[in-house]
């Protein structure tokens, strides 16, 4: 049974990570707010249906959503960036899905988990107040929703049909942060080196590797990391590239506020033009299909032929590691968090989505047509790739599990990561 009570939240920990809003309207711009009842009745009694040229809110999902104006943006958003509500009547009147931007918060067992987004920038440029100081300013607005007990679609799983404990579940979480930290290997090799590691956990059986036998399998494991870091896999093949262009694009690809409400033949018109261009990033050669929000063309060549130079590494290196931590830390890797995907094949998701992110990167250098990648190409890519991460169904599918099933084969996954993260390899310790 659902309840709304005042419940603790667990905060991501994440060092070095700030967050205040500094009013960039971006959200406003690239999200769709999706609302609550509780929330079209304030609106509602707000009396913005006489005020506004446009309606406040319309339908969407089985559900409403804030209205957009012809140019994408919030039907609520000023000039100036400011909120019609916010100016009006207080930030307490605004929608619940706007005051709680950047985080999220899904229900476990008597709490809150809460997660951070990467979409914003103030997130990516950790700009603002610790995570901490929100914890409860969260709890008080999170005590409004519905908090549905944990079932057991909610447990994460060791491999499919296999529930895995708490204490196994914080085992993997903890070994892979503890690894992520050794600061002697440089990031790149850390990140390719886990890559490999969840390959081969992806490939094993652990029905009878459970409790203490299942945490020496680890550590085991974890210990023969320093070698394999310094073992550097061979460049990735011409279909694992394809498939990881092709996971670029699927993360592009969000349905727009105008889509949803397109007639049906203009929106089966979209998805045949989506599949065509699916097969054009699988074969990667001539120019590149604009992904959403670009307008300018580029070739597959000149893409591939970015790379990251000059003295980008640290504030990327500092920028990944934060990104990691917080998808590690709010369990948005697995089971409810991320599909109902099973631990290690989550966790290959996330080695795959940095190696979008490097490609998406280069990508938007490209489109600026420059040669040398900026910080700000990799916070914009790194901003696309986690608004899909858990929000867009089609990277939960059936389909996306095979691709990551091919990748973990033969190396490739370690090798999307070495070639892809946007890290200078010359700047490896």
């Amino acid at each position: 049974m659902a309840v709304k009570r005042s419940l603790p939240v667990i905060m991501p920990e994440v060092s070095n990570q700030r967050w205040s809003c500094h009013s960039c309207g971006k959200c406003c711009r690239a999200l769709v707010a999706h609302l609550l009842e509780e929330d079209v009745k304030r609106l509602d009694r707000q009396g913005w249906a006489g005020k506004m040229d446009l309606p406040p809110y319309v339908p969407m999902a089985g559900g409403y959503v804030l209205n957009k104006t012809p140019d994408g943006r919030c039907v609520f958003l000023e000039d100036d960036n400011r909120c019609r509500i916010h100016a009006k009547y207080g930030e307490a009147e605004k929608p619940l899905a706007c005051r709680i931007f950047p985080f999220s918060v899904r229900p476990v067992e008597g709490q809150w988990q809460a997660s951070l987004r990467f979409d914003c920038p103030s997130v990516i440029h950790s700009k603002g107040k610790p995570l901490a100081q929100y914890r409860t300013w969260l709890t008080d607005l999170v005590a409004a929703l519905d908090h549905n007990p944990t079932s057991e679609a909610d447990v994460a799983e060791l491999a499919k049909g296999l529930q895995a404990t708490d204490q196994e579940v914080d085992t993997v979480v903890a070994r892979f942060r503890a690894w992520l930290a050794r600061e002697e290997f440089s990031l790149l090799d850390r990140l390719f080196a886990a890559a490999r590691l969840t390959s081969a956990l992806n490939l094993g059986r652990y029905e009878e590797v459970r409790g203490p036998e299942f945490t020496d399998l680890l550590d085991s494991l974890f210990e023969t990391l320093p070698t394999e870091s310094r073992r550097p896999p061979a460049a990735p093949s011409a279909k694992q590239r394809g498939m990881l262009r092709q996971l670029a694009f699927a993360h592009s690809e969000h349905v727009s506020h105008e889509e949803v409400h397109a007639t049906f033949l203009a929106r089966m018109t979209k998805r045949w033009q989506q599949l065509h261009e699916a097969k054009v990033f699988l074969k990667g050669r001539g120019i590149v299909p604009r992904l959403p929000g670009f307008d300018a063309d580029t070739t597959f060549e000149v893409v591939e032929s970015i790379e990251p130079v000059g003295d980008l590494n640290p504030k990327v290196e500092e920028l990944l590691r934060r990104y990691v931590s917080a998808r590690l830390d709010g369990r948005s890797l697995f089971g409810e968090g991320y599909y109902g995907w099973p631990i290690f094949a989550g966790l290959g998701a996330l080695w795959l989505a940095l190696a979008a992110t490097g490609w998406i990167a280069r990508y938007v250098t490209a489109t600026d047509r420059r040669k040398e990648m900026h910080f700000d190409d990799v916070g914009e890519a790194l901003g696309i790739v986690d608004r899909a991460a858990t929000r867009v169904p089609s990277l939960g599918t059936t389909a996306e599990r095979m691709r990551l099933s091919y990748l973990v084969r033969d190396d490739g996954l370690a090798a999307l990561v070495h070639q892809y993260v946007p890290l200078c390899r010359q700047a490896e310790r």
